[in-house]
This record gives structure tokens, sequence and C-alpha cells, in this order.
């Protein structure tokens, strides 16, 4: 069985706001704001490193338990079905073309399935893991909360001026999400 919650440690940031480090995925660094929800920020920051996975085609890390301190991080439902539909067809060795062959569906249509910038249907792609030996389950849970410090109330601050950290231009409000485009956003994939 295969989860994809993520432990995540939120602390909070001696300029303002909450740093977002994931411990099984490296490069899963966030932060937010001190108006923002952190957690709902870490949601952002796991679904784009699971979707540059998926991208790119690499491996997902298995999830490891949470240590004290530690927030648990659902990956939004699409984004977790679609590394389920591309973990089991590592798995089972398989060309997407002998796979789209067995289900009865178009090549194209499995490339959208693994594809994390288009909308797939659950269904569909319930129907492709069901055909590859899987199950598509769902299990509601409470929902990941704060840890205590980052849901405190904090006075707003006023700065006058302040030097960006070196190498890095400034803090970014939201996390944003892979697409698979350049930077150009001309949609050609890197």
């Amino acid at each position: 069985m295969h989860v994809y919650v993520y432990p995540a440690r939120i602390v909070a940031d001696p300029d303002g706001g909450w740093l977002i480090r994931f411990r099984d995925l490296p490069d899963a660094i966030s932060q937010a704001e001190p108006d923002e929800d952190p957690v709902d920020m870490a949601e952002g920051c796991v679904q784009a490193a699971i979707e540059g996975r998926l991208l790119y085609r690499e491996a997902i890390p298995v999830p490891s338990a949470p240590r004290p301190g530690e927030v648990m991080v659902a990956v939004p439902l699409e984004t977790a079905t679609k590394a389920a539909l591309l973990q089991r067809v590592a798995e089972s060795g398989m060309s997407q073309s002998t796979l789209a062959k067995t289900v009865g569906l178009d090549e194209k249509e499995i490339r959208r399935m693994l594809d994390p910038a288009h909308a797939s249907k659950l269904p569909r792609i319930a129907k492709v893991l069901r055909a590859l030996g899987k199950e598509l389950q769902l299990t509601v849970a409470d929902a990941a909360q704060a840890p205590k410090a980052a849901r405190r109330e904090v006075a707003p601050v006023r700065v006058e001026a302040r030097q960006p950290r070196s190498g890095y231009a400034g803090k970014a409000k939201k996390t944003k999400r892979m697409t698979g485009k350049r930077a150009t956003g001309k949609g050609q994939h890197p």
C-alpha cells in the first residue's frame, strides 16, 4: 500500500514567518509569511515536489514516520493518484503502449494520466490501477494542524528596508506549482 502523506517540520523563521522542510523530500523547502497558513504552503510545496518527480519520471520516496514536532502533510488527491499510477507502471515494467492496449485506452490518454499538468478523471486512473492489480482507496483523516507556535497571532511589523539574503532575490509569496512550462511561458518542456 502506498500512502502519500509526508512529515514536515514547520519552524519560526528568525526574519518572520515560517520555514517548511520535508525530510523525505530534500528539495521540498518553502516558507510562509506571518499572515499565511503554513500548512497550506506546505501542501503546495509537497505537491510541487511530487509533480516534479512525475514530470521527470523519478522515483517517489516512501514517507517516513513522523518525528516529534513534525506535521503530516497530504499530497493533493489528483497528484497522489498520478504518483500511485506512475509507481505501479514502473513496478510492472510495462511500457505505456503495452499498458494502453491492456486496458483498452489510447496511449495518449495514459501519457496524460501521468502528466502532472493535465487534469485526469479519478475513475479512469482507478481503472488503470485495477488492471495493474491495485485498487484506489480513499481515506479520510484529521486535517494537518500547524504546530502551536505557527498558530499564534503575530502583530504586524513595519519594515522600512531590508537587504535580500545573498543569492536570494526575496521571499516568495506563494509556492509556485510546477506546470512543465519554462519560465518563458512558451509551453516548452525542459
